[in-house]
């Protein structure tokens, strides 16, 4: 269980195959979950003994997927008694053949009575269940709840999950039927699960959120000649380059410590928690879809320079589905920059439980009054989104017009 709302995952890939040795908190799996693809490390050192759950199947949280075992260590044996095999303790003794076929035929373990040795499930006990009919409906946690809110009943559902099992995908479905009549031609393309639960959680923030949007449009000018300016001694010093985003997310951390407000957290049913720290969360677009949004942790209390290495290393690990759960948890603040694809202004959506999140735009030559002077400068908007429950207005303006006055002066970035 990688988070407190999680509730189910999927293997997303296996780093090492049954047999192999494997040592203790090195990366063993990943999963794909709410917040992306994480990987996990081996809770144990020793052999790889069998995996349980093959890439792609979704089970429930505290499912066991796989086992490790210390070298030279033999299949357990018959428990001694049925308070051994496993009552009360959650585990399920079972013969390697059992659990083989368990796998082929989509049967979960905790649905068979065992007729081995002091109830230990051998592989007959499989190959009846799977052959019997049934009419008990197999669903995932996820599934029913989603049933629940939408009043569908599980019965009338068809599960298309292995071993018929009922999916998220077949409530949703069934929620929102096409609509009657001659069906518009075209492919219907079948969400990925970043996908699907991408959509879930914005469409619940857009749901739960009081949001307002503020906009302005700041001078990045200078903001884009120190830029340049500092590109090669960062190079000299092994930062490949200086991303805009670490200067945006600098700004926003220092601009959150003196506009505590904003850098809080709405927290249903007991109230808003402030956070002393700045921890800045940089959204990062994964191809083909999906998003995931790594966090820069104190990022007010780091150099700039320190910023641009470490997002440039959470990009790459992003896009590789290397992210640890620890590099994506804890954001009091998030950004998201259009920029690239010549986006003036947007609306973000905020990312719960934060309270605001700010939207980049462009960077582009725009003509500009300076000191009664008609000049091309370097403007963007910004587009600040916050959640009006946490903080009223005022404070969120302030918060976007400091953010702004740093940007339009960079150099007091460097905080000297």
């Amino acid at each position: 269980m990688l988070g407190l709302t999680m509730e189910e995952g999927a293997v997303a890939e296996w780093l090492k195959q049954e047999g192999d040795e494997v040592k203790k908190d090195e990366p063993l799996f990943t999963v794909e979950m709410d917040k992306g693809i994480v990987e996990v490390p081996a809770p144990a050192s020793g052999i790889l003994r069998r995996v349980l759950v093959p890439v792609g199947q979704t089970v429930a949280v505290k499912t066991t997927i796989a086992e490790i075992a210390a070298p030279g260590e033999a299949e357990a044996p018959s428990p001694p008694s049925p308070a051994a095999a496993g009552e009360g303790t959650g585990r399920i003794f079972a013969s390697p053949r059992a659990r083989m076929r368990a796998r082929e035929r989509g049967v979960a373990l905790t649905d068979v009575t065992g007729s081995g040795p002091n109830g230990r499930v051998v592989e007959e006990d499989i190959l009846a269940l799977a052959a019997a009919p049934s009419t008990k409906v197999s669903v995932t946690p996820l599934a029913r709840r989603l049933a629940a809110e939408h009043g569908l009943e599980l019965t009338q559902l068809e599960g298309t999950g292995p071993a018929g099992r009922i999916t998220q995908e077949d409530v949703l479905r069934a929620a929102s039927p096409s609509a009657v009549g001659e069906e518009v031609a075209g492919e219907v393309v079948s969400l990925s699960r970043i996908r699907r639960i991408t959509a879930e959680r914005m469409a619940a923030s857009a749901r739960s959120v009081a949001r307002v949007t503020l906009q302005l449009e700041a001078d990045l000018t200078e903001a884009s000649k120190f830029r340049a300016q500092l590109a090669p001694e960062f190079a000299r010093l092994g930062v490949d380059k200086l991303p805009w985003d670490a200067i945006l997310a600098k700004a926003a951390a220092l601009a959150l410590i003196e506009h505590p407000a904003v850098n809080a957290q709405w927290v249903e049913g007991q109230g808003i928690r402030r956070s002393a720290a700045a921890h800045v969360g940089v959204a990062v677009a994964l191809e083909p879809e999906g998003l995931v949004v790594p966090v820069l942790k104190d990022a007010h209390e780091r150099s700039l320079r320190q910023l641009a290495g470490d997002l440039l290393a959470l990009v790459d690990k992003a896009r590789a589905a290397r992210l640890s759960l620890d590099e994506m948890q804890g954001g009091t603040f998030t950004i998201t920059n259009l920029g690239a694809y010549r986006i003036d202004g947007f609306t973000p959506i905020i990312n719960p439980p934060e309270t605001a999140i700010l939207g980049v735009g462009r960077i582009a030559e725009k003509p500009a009054v300076v000191d009664h002077r008609l000049e091309v400068r370097q403007l963007c908007t910004l587009s600040l989104s916050f959640d009006h429950r946490a903080v009223d207005g005022v404070p969120a303006a302030a918060f976007l017009r400091r953010l702004a006055e740093l940007l339009e002066r960079p150099y007091a970035l460097l905080e000297i």
